[in-house]
């Protein structure tokens, strides 16, 4: 058809009397005759000898065509660091290709998948199209190569000087390859092929990395042998600090490392080679995209309308779900300062680059979370195997946690419900954290047993702080449920939580103390396995505490239960002293602190957890510590502790252990007498609650309202009821004990 049109054409001129336009479309006629057959037959050639002739009287025949040079051979390759928009650009640029009607050589992620085509989806990204050739080269040659590989050169030829794939007697006029495990690697390829175009795509690192853990590690120990240690072992000899290379191997202190590496390689190969590289930067795009495409157009000597469509279309999988913690937030810190100095703000200016920072920050505020898919167990299965095996029901410490049930307490709605303001503005990372900090580290502990549906959701509310913990350990105290497996994967995917397995189960108090032991910080807190953090706890407490190591911080408490939720106030023990809160501490009214901050010095001063108790060991130690401490600070917030109170807890247990655990802790802190005697026996009522009737009750009662009335050493009473076989024997005999102690000192007062 182009043959007929262009004899058209010729026509339509002659007859308007356009002698040099009607010839030119006459050697067009012929050309397109040459093009599509091969040859020019007898019959159209006559044809155009004889229109020739009309149009140019005299003439015989047409002009030869000046001999012309064949089209030079493009070589393009799309480079990025993880997932960082070069799926939409490879697919722009193969439409610019095909629409100037080009042969052309597709090649999609060589190092990994043997996939030929313009377009990402519709491949069926399974085992059989793995690339073995690549493979091979990839885990082959170093990871940053600059110079000639007997190896990889052979792999770049096959890129980017192989006969067409359609046809392999003919030369291609283009070759396209898009890649991101060859970032480090430009450099060789520019060797080998000093004509070859780079679009290199530059994008943030938490939106980069957050849709990689989503799909695949950049590590690809899905694939291949782990790259982790070769990238440690090259960075080192490159003279890189790989200090925080020795985290957990899934954390993302890994990841941060990766992208920080490939992307200043990358702006180093644009700085060094600004004729072969095109620094596609995708918040540019995302702000001016017509501007951005138009400028990639004249990098590549191509232009078309079609450029500009399909845009709309995600090329690639999205990942709308967010992977990453405040902690993580917190460790890309500098790679999103770096980025935000180095690419946004030549581009797009100090104001602009700054607000786009923010805005992609807080994305990931309050987003929906989901485990990280990157590198999961299963034995490192590819994301595509681990999503089937999810769905065929398989069982492993990573489904256990990626599929465990919701939480009891949804938080998200809790914080709607109780939080006054943009439930976002309460999630967003503290500012001035130096200031908060004052110099100091803050440590989380949280105890588990048998907590497999909820553990996971207190460690997350750990992480998702607003000042985010520098360590978190969690103790599991012989768990018999699938807790342990689930804490093994939190402890692999974040550097800081640490998991303390017991060998048995030893109960709370020594649980804690053993994970206060753990932590080399300078101040901590306590959580259950079963109940959360508020968002801003740690900001607010840390706050309050302005690095002062004797003083207590807390905040208000979220009650949960069945039905209802509201906020208990603690506020009664806002800046009292810590003889004060001595006091109030002995009645239990008004309501006690939970989870508290304060120094592991205090703690340690206060001869910590009493690992005998198993009822009221915090109630206990918090009269200790009140004694030693200077002062006691309520923080500035709704909350601190969502306290889950939906399961019955201590309810539980039988009145006799509640009666006998209160009456003994009270006695055993007369030692301190911190509270003028009179106060002692209101105090002791309003403790013993609705125990009061308990046959153990009424004996420490007497015991109690003995010694105060005949002026005897309280400390004695202290003494007595805490020795160890006193503790050691049940309550009847406990109590006749009481008594018989009781009497003794009567004697001896009358003896006396």
């Amino acid at each position: 058809m182009p043959f007929w049109d262009a004899v058209t054409a010729a026509q339509e001129h002659a007859l308007s009397g356009d002698k040099d336009r009607a010839i030119d479309a006459l050697m067009a006629a012929r050309r397109a005759a040459v093009e599509s057959g091969g040859h020019l037959s007898e019959e159209r050639t006559a044809l155009l000898r004889a229109l020739f002739r009309t149009i140019a009287p005299g003439h015989e025949d047409l002009p030869e065509d000046p001999p012309s040079m064949p089209p030079a051979v493009q070589r393009i390759v799309v480079s990025g660091i993880g997932r960082s928009g070069t799926t939409l650009i490879y697919q722009q640029l193969a439409k610019l290709l095909l629409l100037a009607d080009r042969r052309v050589n597709f090649r999609y992620e060589p190092y990994l998948w043997n996939i030929r085509s313009p377009e990402a989806k519709g491949n069926p990204f399974d085992m059989s199209q793995l690339h073995h050739f690549g493979l091979m080269v990839h885990t082959g040659v170093p990871l940053f190569l600059e110079g000639g590989h007997p190896l990889h050169d052979p792999f770049a030829d096959h890129l980017f000087d192989a006969p067409w794939d359609r046809n392999p007697q003919q030369a291609p006029d283009a070759h396209l390859t898009k890649v991101i495990r060859g970032s480090g690697r430009l450099r060789s390829y520019l060797a080998r092929f000093p004509d070859l175009r780079i679009v290199a795509c530059l994008r943030n690192p938490v939106d980069t990395i957050n849709s990689s853990l989503g799909m695949f590690s950049f590590f690809g120990e899905e694939f291949h042998p782990d790259d982790r240690p070769r990238f440690r072992d090259e960075l080192a000899a490159r003279g890189a600090d790989v200090t925080r290379l020795g985290q957990p191997d899934l954390s993302i202190e890994w990841y941060a490392q990766w992208w920080q590496a490939f992307t200043e390689e990358t702006l180093a190969v644009a700085q060094d080679y600004p004729e072969n590289v095109f620094a596609f930067c995708y918040e540019a795009f995302q702000e001016t995209p017509e501007a951005m495409l138009e400028a990639l157009m004249d990098f590549v000597g191509l232009r078309n309308l079609g450029m500009f469509m399909g845009l709309s279309k995600p090329a690639g999988p999205t990942i709308k779900a967010t992977s990453l913690t405040q902690h993580d937030i917190r460790v890309l810190a500098p790679q999103i300062n770096y980025y935000t100095d180095q690419v946004l703000v030549p581009r797009l200016g100090a104001q602009t680059a700054l607000a786009r920072t923010k805005k992609t920050v807080s994305r990931y505020l309050g987003g929906r979370f989901s485990f990280p898919l990157a590198g999961s167990d299963l034995g490192r299965k590819c994301p595509i195997q681990l999503r089937g095996m999810m769905l065929n029901g398989a069982s492993s410490p990573f489904l256990s946690l990626a599929k465990r049930p919701a939480h009891p307490v949804a938080l998200a709605e809790v914080i709607a419900q109780h939080h006054e303001g943009d439930p976002e503005d309460l999630c967003k990372p503290a500012e001035t954290v130096d200031a908060i900090k004052g110099g100091k580290r803050f440590g989380a502990v949280i105890t588990c047993h048998n907590n497999q549906s909820t553990v996971a959701d207190a460690v997350l509310s750990c992480l998702n702080q607003t000042l985010p913990f520098d360590e978190i350990v969690v103790v599991d105290d012989r768990s018999t449920d699938n807790s342990r497996q689930i804490l093994g994967e939190l402890e692999a995917r974040y550097s800081s939580v640490r998991v303390l397995a017991l060998p048995s189960n030893l109960g709370p108090s020594a649980a804690r103390d053993l994970g206060i032991r753990e932590l080399t910080t300078d101040f901590w807190t306590q959580l259950d396995g079963d109940d959360l953090y508020w968002p801003s706890k740690n900001a607010q407490e840390a706050a309050a505490l302005a690095g002062d190591e004797s003083a207590v911080a807390f905040s208000d408490i979220l009650l949960v239960r069945p039905g209802q939720s509201f906020v208990q106030s603690v506020s009664a023990y806002n800046g009292r002293t810590g003889p004060e809160a001595w006091a109030a501490l002995m009645a239990r009214t008004p309501q006690i602190p939970r989870d508290m901050t304060l120094s592991r010095k205090l703690y340690f001063e206060a001869g910590g957890y009493d690992m005998t108790r198993h009822l009221y060991e915090d109630w206990e130690l918090k009269l200790r510590l009140a004694a030693r401490s200077r002062t006691w600070i309520r923080a500035r917030g709704t909350a601190g502790t969502v306290y889950n109170r939906l399961s019955p807890g201590l309810s539980g247990v039988e009145d006799g252990r509640h009666a006998r655990a209160l009456s003994q802790t009270f006695l055993s802190a007369l030692a301190q007498a911190n509270a003028p005697k009179d106060a002692l026996l209101p105090a002791y009522d309003a403790m013993i609650g609705r125990f009061a009737e308990r046959n153990i009750a009424v004996r420490s009662r007497h015991a109690l309202e003995t010694f105060i009335a005949r002026g005897l050493d309280l400390a004695r009473l202290a003494e007595h009821v805490s020795r160890r076989d006193t503790c050691a024997m049940d309550n009847a005999d406990y109590s006749l004990a009481l008594d018989k102690f009781v009497a003794e000192n009567l004697r001896e007062e009358v003896t006396a």
